[in-house]
């Protein structure tokens, strides 16, 4: 049976990680490390995603980051601890890193729009627009009513001046989500890029008026 050594170096890691009832197994696996005791993998990964999941509630994330690194050290293909890290890495604007692990989450399980929308925003970080509409347009065609992967999708189309595709995703965008009022600003921008000032204003007002009526 496989086996993993528990890394006594994490001490103060777990110390500060772990709720009551995580120090309990804590206690057990210092109690199973002191005896020589191989820990089994499958209770390593299951110990490091709870203390990940605990972090990021807490928005630790450099120790939820240093937890679902540990889960990958054990079990490479986990999809739970690729996806996690991947969105820790964006939030640390570590596209490449993003793209790294998010890439592999959709090779082992294309079925999650998210994780096709998560790369997406790696690749729009790196300007890799091409394979970041790939991403995005996968996340859609997954899940059609992904108002955020329109409106990202908008957003790619719009820096490479594609004004006729981002309008069309910003108006599916707000068709979903009629208050999301990021795609209205998005809008007003577009036909600007356009030359149509007139229209521009419109969307910018409209954009007031939800950021107003959400207030």
């Amino acid at each position: 049976m496989l086996g993993f050594n528990f890394d006594v170096s994490d001490f103060r890691f777990f110390l500060k990680a772990i709720s009551i009832n995580f120090m309990k197994v804590l206690e057990s696996l210092v109690n199973a490390y002191n005896s020589m005791f191989q820990v089994k993998a499958e209770d390593i990964v299951k110990v490091y995603t709870e203390i990940g999941d605990e972090l990021s509630k807490k928005t630790d994330n450099e120790g939820a980051l240093k937890a679902y690194k540990k889960v990958l050290e054990v079990d490479s293909g986990n999809i739970h601890a690729l996806s996690r890290l991947g969105r820790l890495y964006l939030n640390y604007g570590l596209a490449n890193d993003a793209i790294e692990v998010l890439r592999k989450a959709t090779v082992l399980d294309k079925t999650r729009a998210k994780h096709f929308y998560l790369l997406g925003s790696a690749y729009f970080m790196v300007d890799n627009n091409q394979d970041a509409i790939n991403a995005f347009t996968e996340a859609i065609r997954l899940n059609p009513k992904y108002s955020y992967a329109y409106y990202k999708l908008g957003l790619v189309y719009d820096s490479i001046s594609d004004f006729d595709k981002a309008i069309e995703s910003y108006e599916n965008a707000i068709s979903i989500n009629p208050n999301f009022v990021k795609v209205y600003q998005s809008l007003g921008l577009a036909y600007e890029g356009k030359g149509m000032r007139e229209k521009a204003v419109q969307y910018f007002k409209k954009a007031l008026e939800k950021e107003e009526k959400n207030a």
